[in-house]
């Protein structure tokens, strides 16, 4: 028995040193109900035994065991290996409990070796001859292993074949191609050992152990494509910058090697310390170069300053959820991805459910999650962890396989390959769910780095645009309530002009027997004998004044029926605002000249003409006219002027004019200034009345400046009053002010609605 440690033997006993703090290292990361690790855990097992063998048989410890069977040890454990591996595979990518059958098979199939290599039942060497071929016993078992192993191993290869076939997820398509890898150094390793290059098969299988241990217990892989990159790009550079070396040295050796002070260590340690200072521009030039053949832009801060540019200043949320998504899919070469919502279900509760609601204009397919549950562990990670969550994460990670039923469909229906949460300072508000890139690899660290400052550049954003459809429900909201205000002010409406036609109705009906009433007291005017005396002469003439008070109510009574803002017509044509005051002032010169007033109209010829019904517009100024010399004292003054009105000032929206009549009269209180237009009576208004020769009732009042409203409103105007108080020994006066505007949207004959 050799027991002296030769090299090759301290090479199997570190390779089984290795094999053991790799199986130690899976044990702790074993995950429950996670078959894959157990089998792998037995996989670095079983290659920690092939070690052992080769460094037994490097010792001579196995000489005790018979010499066929010693001798194929490792061949039995590479049989195993092919076994657990296929099992391995199976409950990687199949998502399933592998077939114990399998296994049995492969012990089948060794312990059927290990029979023919020990010869248990005492076979004869050569088991069968024939047509040129002869097998032996040894051949037999050979042929035996082999077989099992291609076998194993082939149906390996055919799973991860159909896994890529069949799985459009990312994280499948790059284990798979980590896999094929593994793979194929665990066949060369096998090859190599069945071939008895023994220490180099040892390599690159531990090297296949070493892989599969990484792809089992790691749940987010590097995208090949970005570790390709990475790769090439060191080493190019690192051969770049041996070449300048060489070059340099080469350069520096040919000018100064003649010199007493040249020695090629300086040389060396020159062109060194000259590369340790331009080794990083190299590698970035490098880097920039296998950007532009890639096609890729990897230049994450312009593309953020680029993104936050687009998001900042949009307000409305099916315009950013399109915006967002279509930056994110560009810069990361993502298939597609859509934006929720995150509200809160129930506020009050700590912690409380979450609801998510996709925002149209990205997809229509993608449903809502109606419930979130508080105490779940996704929910915790969008909450108060608030980090990127990859479908990676949810396959492997084993607290991620208890969460509801509901959630576990949600996730499967949306087919997303990374959730990134968006955040303001207190409070979840969204989130993006995005599929699988285009390429097909997975998502890199530096791509979760992006998408985490890429959701911090749209929490603002987002907050904004939720606010402006949270002010336009709002406003909606509104909109609907003063919609139903103005059905209810219709129907008053419609009272309104019932009540007008009643009006005038019972006023048509009060003409005949006034009319019968007024013909008679007339004939007793006429007669001598009855005006002679002074007693029935002034009951004659108190019946009539009587009788014309009454037929001007009556007038009046039915024109106010007529002239209601949302029933007038009026004939439009140009007129001048001049020749209508005129000829009102002309009208009333005898009934001024008797109160001793002085009534005067300046400044009317500037303005423009004005496309109105001179008819209305002179019962207008009639009536306000009139007004003013019902409350203003005799010797008091009554003054009209007017202005034009520019386009879009504060008192109209049209350019129009506007004309002011003033008296020192007894004014108009401020509370009434507000309803002196309205339909009602004011009884304020006759209790300080200057007018003696006539005897004017409230009613006329109210209604005469209720015929002025609705004539100025029937022209798209505005009437108002102002006075500064109301007394009749102060006499403040009056500015009644009238704003009409220049032309009409339809002429000659509208209907004003």
């Amino acid at each position: 028995m050799n027991t002296s440690m030769t090299l090759p033997a301290l090479f199997y006993l570190l390779i089984a040193l290795f094999y053991f703090v790799t199986m130690l290292g899976a044990l702790r990361k074993l995950r429950i109900y996670k078959i894959a690790d157990y089998l792998l855990v037995f996989f670095l097992f079983v290659s920690f035994l092939i070690s052992m063998f080769l460094l037994s048989q490097e010792l001579g410890w196995l000489r005790v065991f018979v010499e066929d069977v010693s001798r194929r040890l490792p061949w039995y454990g590479l049989i195993l290996l092919s076994g657990v591996l296929h099992n391995l595979t199976h409950s990687v990518f199949k998502e399933q409990n592998p077939g114990w059958a399998r296994m049995f098979l492969v012990l089948f199939l060794i312990g059927a070796a290990f029979v023919l290599d020990a010869n248990l039942f005492s076979l004869p060497d050569l088991l069968w001859s024939g047509s040129g071929v002869e097998i032996t016993r040894l051949e037999s078992s050979s042929i035996l292993l082999l077989a099992a192993w291609a076998g194993f191993t082939g149906f390996s290869f055919l799973y991860l074949r159909q896994a890529l076939a069949s799985s459009d997820k990312t994280v499948v398509k790059n284990r798979s191609y980590y896999w094929v890898g593994g793979l194929i150094l665990f066949i060369g390793g096998s090859v190599l050992l069945f071939s008895t290059h023994l220490i180099l098969g040892s390599v690159l299988l531990f090297a296949a152990a070493v892989i599969l241990d990484y792809l089992v217990l790691t749940y987010r892989l590097p995208d090949l494509r970005t570790l390709t990159y990475q790769l090439s790009s060191s080493i190019l550079s690192g051969i770049l910058s041996l070449l300048i070396f060489a070059l340099g040295f080469l350069i520096f050796d040919r000018l100064f090697k003649d010199g007493n002070w040249y020695h090629p260590v300086y040389n060396a340690g020159l062109m060194a310390l000259f590369l340790l200072f331009i080794h990083p521009q190299i590698n970035r030039i490098v880097q920039r170069i296998i950007q532009y053949i890639l096609g890729d832009d990897f230049n994450r801060r312009r593309a953020l300053r680029k993104y936050s540019k687009r998001v900042s200043s949009i307000l409305d949320l099916e315009l950013l959820a399109r915006v967002t998504v279509d930056l994110i899919c560009d810069e990361l070469d993502v298939k597609d991805g859509t934006l929720f919502l995150a509200d809160k279900l129930e506020s009050e509760k700590d912690p409380p459910d979450w609801c998510l609601r996709a925002v149209k204009g990205v997809t229509d397919t993608v449903p809502d999650l109606e419930l979130l549950p508080a105490n779940n562990p996704i929910t915790r990670v969008f909450v108060e962890e608030k980090r990127v969550l990859t479908q990676s994460e949810l396959e492997v990670i084993p607290k991620y396989q208890t969460i509801p039923k509901n959630l576990f469909a949600w996730l499967n229906s949306i087919e997303a390959e990374a959730y990134v949460p968006i955040h303001t300072q207190d409070e979840w508000i969204g989130l993006f769910a995005l599929s699988m890139k285009r390429s097909g690899g997975s998502f890199t660290d530096e791509d979760l780095e992006f998408l985490t400052s890429v959701a911090d550049q749209t929490s603002v954003a987002l907050q904004n645009a939720r606010l402006v459809r949270n002010l336009t429900n709002i406003d909606n909201e509104l909109r609907r309530s003063k919609a139903a205000e103005n059905d209810a002010l219709e129907k008053i409406e419609r009272i309104k002009r019932s009540a007008s036609d009643f009006i005038s109705i019972k006023a048509h009906e009060l003409r005949s027997p006034l009319t019968v009433m007024s013909g008679y007291t007339r004939l007793l005017s006429n007669d001598p004998s009855l005006m002679d005396d002074e007693y029935y002469q002034k009951l004659i003439q108190g019946l009539l004044s009587g009788l014309e008070r009454l037929q001007e109510i009556i007038d009046n009574m039915l024109y106010t029926a007529q002239v209601q803002p949302r029933s007038l017509k009026i004939d439009t044509e140009p007129i001048s605002l001049y020749n209508v005051i005129d000829q009102v002032c002309r009208d009333l010169q005898k009934n001024v000249q008797a109160r001793k007033i002085t009534l005067s109209h300046d400044g009317l010829g500037k303005i423009p003409k004005v496309y109105a019904d001179g008819s209305a517009l002179k019962k207008v100024f009639m009536y306000l006219i009139t007004h003013a010399m019902t409350h203003t004292p005799s010797g008091g003054k009554i003054s009209i002027t007017g202005r034009h009105i520019p386009l879009r000032s504060e008192l109209l929206k049209w350019e129009g004019a506007e004309i002011v009549v003033r008296d020192t009269g007894i004014g108009v209180d401020a509370d009434l200034q507000q309803k002196i237009f309205q339909d009602l009576a004011q009884p304020e208004f006759v209790e300080l009345s200057f007018d003696e020769g006539v005897s004017i009732g409230k009613e006329e009042v109210t209604e005469r400046l209720s015929v002025v409203r609705s004539i100025v409103e029937a022209h798209r105007g505005r009437v108002w009053v102002e006075s500064p108080k109301q007394g009749e020994s102060e006499l403040p006066g009056s500015e009644f002010h009238v704003v009409l505007p220049l032309r009409q949207q339809s002429h000659p004959t509208r209907v004003v609605e």
